[in-house]
């Protein structure tokens, strides 16, 4: 939790610490005559100066009241005030300067924009009614601190004296004010980060609308100020929030709290504090709405960094870092905390508390939790590095629970080596010129890439320690081995046919020079989503390329036709020859057996020929004359040669079967 503290505070220091001397320069060179008389009037014109006066100052929620309360005695209408008391809790120079930090320069954008959208849009509805509450006086903030009018009266003091102002203001009353809540705040981002685990809010609240009512109901009542909310949001993105929800808990939890909407009540009326409350809420559901939705149809989610800002050098973040805390433990001793924080608790405790004994307590818990930071945790699929004084101890810690001395005596990196990450090279790659590949027949592709990579399990300590930047790497080392592999191939290989090799022999290449360079980076697919040509002869690549892939359309239908009717007529050719075979047998077996039937008949033939003869000459007839009936006059009963008769049944009749001298 305090190495997750310490990052926080690392990368908010440098812009929390320039939003002070803008906030301080603003504060003394701010005309207070002029904001006034631009403030006088209920037009919508008061209301967008009070919106766009209210961004940049650096007050809370509850400071703000009495800047406000001043500004509407000089006259300033109550629309402005309105627009006022939101515009100005929301932002300011700080926190945006703070928000690009954490958040990214998408949400640096958005913050300030939906600020000036809710305060325009309370400011334009209270104009509408007329204005009946005579404003009280202020008798105290509800934060339970005193405020001065942030508006300094226009007086004719040198530059210097009033540089003077500005940097006493910023790093002294403005440090005095929120200094503690900053500190709140890291800690309690720090802790988000450490305990909750990863995408549980996600889960939890898996609807967007869920999760930015959510957002509402714990930033009204919770007083936070605009610098705290922001690492705290920070965080909830980090696991798992979405950034419409974290957006409106930047909105909703600076400008509103509990104590402040009671002073709210009493000064300006309920009717103020409904309108106030209401257009709060809903600009802020809408915005975040929005906001979701912008970031789903433009695609720049990644915009939205946690505690990354590469631009600003290490040894500045940790420079700023200290003298943060520098002058913020002087701002503790100036504002007496130890005694006001004693004097507290004595109200609550049995015991009374002095206030070095309180010191005591306070050094003791700092002790055991900075003792305690060094136990952690190594999930399934991850692999532990331990670094003490920079070198490298203990590099295969497995899951479980570990101990290593705290930082900054050690230094406890976890690898995700079941991780798979992607990286997509042309049309969504900042670097567009990397798209374009140069191929063996001297034409030029445009292309673009999917490289699905992660660490390889035997190289942990070259994938964490052997590259300053692996994604730059393994870009370089994509965009060489296309164009090795690509200049090679002729550019209709690449629109059409053999993609997929291809795609297989980079994939080979890239893993070979990533082993060759020792980075511990495996490779674990690489696709090529898309090639054309260049927009100049696109129209004509693509009519080339149609034509092509027609052509393997056909060429692939007619292999397919080939294989359907080739083996179909091979079928029919071994049926066929099946059938000739089975007719060749059986004719073969039919004349053998009629053979042997004749050898038969010539065996009795030979023994009685007239008998033969007088049967076969029987078979024939019936055999020829079918259907008819047949007499035989046997030749031994008559006295003459022998004699049939043809007598159809239907004319059947009595016939002397023996007739002599016939």
């Amino acid at each position: 939790m305090l190495l997750n503290a310490w990052a926080i505070l690392r990368e908010s220091a440098v812009f929390i610490l320039v939003g002070f001397l803008f906030a301080g320069l603003l504060e003394a060179l701010l005309p207070a005559s002029r904001v006034v008389r631009l403030l006088s009037a209920s037009r919508p014109r008061s209301v967008f100066l009070a919106t766009l006066i209210g961004v940049p100052l650096p007050l809370c929620s509850c400071s703000v009241l009495p800047t406000a309360v001043a500004l509407k005695k000089k006259g300033a209408s109550k629309g402005s005030i309105l627009a006022f008391l939101i515009s100005t809790p929301e932002t300011s120079i700080t926190s945006v300067l703070l928000t690009y930090g954490l958040l990214g320069p998408v949400m640096a954008i958005f913050r300030p924009l939906a600020a000036c959208v809710t305060a325009i849009t309370a400011g334009l509805v209270e104009n509408r009614f007329k204005d009946d509450v005579e404003v009280g006086e202020v008798d105290q903030a509800a934060c339970g601190h005193d405020h001065d009018s942030a508006v300094i009266p226009g007086t004719g003091a040198t530059f210097t004296s009033r540089l003077h102002q500005a940097m006493r203001h910023a790093f002294v009353d403005l440090l005095d004010d929120i200094f503690g809540w900053v500190m709140i705040g890291i800690v309690v981002a720090a802790a988000l980060q450490s305990w909750l685990p990863p995408e549980v809010l996600q889960k939890v609240f898996g609807s967007a609308l869920q999760s930015m009512l959510l957002m509402v109901v714990i930033g009204v009542p919770l007083y936070v100020c605009a610098e705290a909310s922001t690492p705290i949001a920070a965080a909830m993105i980090l696991q798992g929030l979405n950034p419409g929800a974290a957006l409106v808990f930047l909105l909703v939890g600076p400008a509103t709290n509990l104590g402040s909407l009671g002073v709210l009540n009493r000064q300006l009326g309920r009717r103020t504090v409904v309108v106030y409350l209401i257009a709060i809420i809903v600009v802020a559901l809408v915005m975040g709405a929005w906001f979701n939705s912008v970031l789903a149809e433009t695609d720049i989610v990644s915009s939205i960094q946690v505690m990354d800002e590469p631009f600003v050098p290490s040894w500045l973040k940790t420079l700023a870092a200290l003298l943060f805390l520098l002058v913020g433990f002087a701002s503790l001793r100036r504002t007496r905390c130890a005694d006001r924080l004693a004097n507290w608790l004595n109200l609550y405790l049995p015991v009374r508390i002095s206030p070095g004994r309180l010191k005591c307590a306070v050094a003791l818990v700092v002790f055991v939790a900075f003792w305690a930071s060094g136990w952690f945790t190594v999930r399934p699929g991850e692999v532990a590095l331990v670094r003490q004084f920079g070198a490298v101890s203990a590099s295969d810690l497995s899951s479980g629970l570990h101990y290593a001395w705290p930082y900054p005596v050690s230094q406890v990196d976890i690898v995700p080596v079941q991780h798979v990450q992607r990286m997509l090279i042309g049309k969504h790659d900042e670097n567009q010129a990397s798209q374009w590949s140069l191929v063996g027949d001297e034409n030029i592709a445009a292309m673009q890439f999917a490289v699905h990579w992660g660490a390889a399990p035997t190289g942990v300590l070259d994938y964490q320690y052997g590259s300053a930047d692996r994604k730059d790497l393994l870009r370089n080392v994509v965009f060489g081995a296309v164009q090795q592999v690509m200049g090679s191939t002729s550019i209709n290989t690449v629109f059409t046919a053999d993609r997929q090799r291809r795609e297989e022999e980079i994939e080979q290449v890239i893993q070979r020079r990533l082993d060759t360079y020792e980075s511990g980076i495996r490779i674990h697919a690489f696709h090529v989503l898309d090639a054309h040509a260049p927009p100049a002869v696109h129209e004509a690549f693509r009519d080339v390329a149609s034509a092509l892939e027609d052509r393997s359309t056909r060429i692939n239908k007619a292999r397919a036709m080939e294989a359907q009717l080739v083996p179909n007529a091979r079928g029919e050719a071994a049926i066929r020859v099946a059938e000739a075979h089975a007719y060749h047998e059986e004719t073969v077996r039919q004349a053998q057996a009629e053979a042997n039937q004749f050898l038969e008949l010539l065996g009795v033939y030979q023994e009685s020929p007239q008998v033969t003869e007088r049967r076969l000459e029987y078979e024939t007839l019936e055999q020829v004359l079918p259907g008819v009936s047949k007499y035989i006059s046997p030749p031994a009963v008559g006295a003459g040669q022998l004699e049939i008769w043809f007598v159809r049944d239907s004319e059947a009749k009595e016939i002397p079967l023996f007739q002599s001298g016939r």
